[in-house]
């Protein structure tokens, strides 16, 4: 090993280390905040108890759902980096500001769903975490950072992933406005709608690979 580089590197890992395992922590913390909102009923339990507590459970599954989609997200972007800089942790903290931020907006859609702003709300928040995560990827996914290897088709291919969440929340408000129910259920679509960007690389490879209908034989 070179001595002059050796001891460069270590440091460089261990400070990228530290981000990943501050950026995991945070993402757990956020996860077990929303478990504070299911809390036990005083009382009798029975069926109405339990039907009055749908909301919260509807909650809590959603945004462990999108909490643990950006998590995922964010363990691939930064399994491809083999060093971090001061913009990468700057925007990675104001990243995971916006997912810190999810449990509170859980709680004010599981105590007002009945009514439109809460839902607005609640979408307008997740897709600031989602313009947030592109201007994470495009910070990462920089030469100086990334592993031998790395493409700007794979960058184009995060980019297109990151806003696919921003997109289904923000059309989610047009609809709440006027139907407020299918705006919650239009939420489903993200996972359906990043599978549809993972596949398609392998899909227009498949389509490059085939010879045209009309070409002479």
């Amino acid at each position: 090993m070179d001595e002059r580089s050796g001891p460069h590197d270590s440091r460089e890992t261990r400070q990228f280390e530290r981000l990943v395992f501050f950026s995991d922590a945070v993402f757990a913390i956020a996860i077990t905040l929303l478990v504070l909102d299911l809390k036990a009923p005083v009382g009798a339990f029975d069926t109405q108890t339990l039907k009055a507590m749908i909301p919260s459970f509807e909650g809590f599954a959603i945004s462990f759902f999108v909490i643990a989609v950006y998590w995922l997200s964010h363990h691939d972007l930064f399994g491809a980096l083999r060093r971090d800089d001061r913009p990468l942790r700057v925007m990675n903290l104001a990243f995971l500001a916006s997912i810190a931020f999810l449990p509170f907006p859980t709680s004010v859609i599981a105590l007002y769903k009945a009514t439109t702003a809460p839902v607005i709300f609640y979408a307008l928040s997740v897709a600031s975490v989602g313009f947030l995560q592109v201007g994470l990827t495009l910070t990462a996914r920089r030469p100086s950072l990334m592993r031998e290897g790395e493409s700007r088709a794979e960058t184009r291919r995060l980019v297109v992933r990151s806003l696919v969440a921003p997109a289904v929340f923000l059309a989610s408000v047009g609809v709440a406005i006027r139907w407020r129910h299918a705006a919650t259920y239009m939420w489903i679509l993200i996972w359906p709608a990043l599978k549809g960007v993972d596949f398609w690389p392998q899909l227009a490879k498949i389509s490059r690979g085939k010879p045209h209908p009309l070409a002479k034989k």
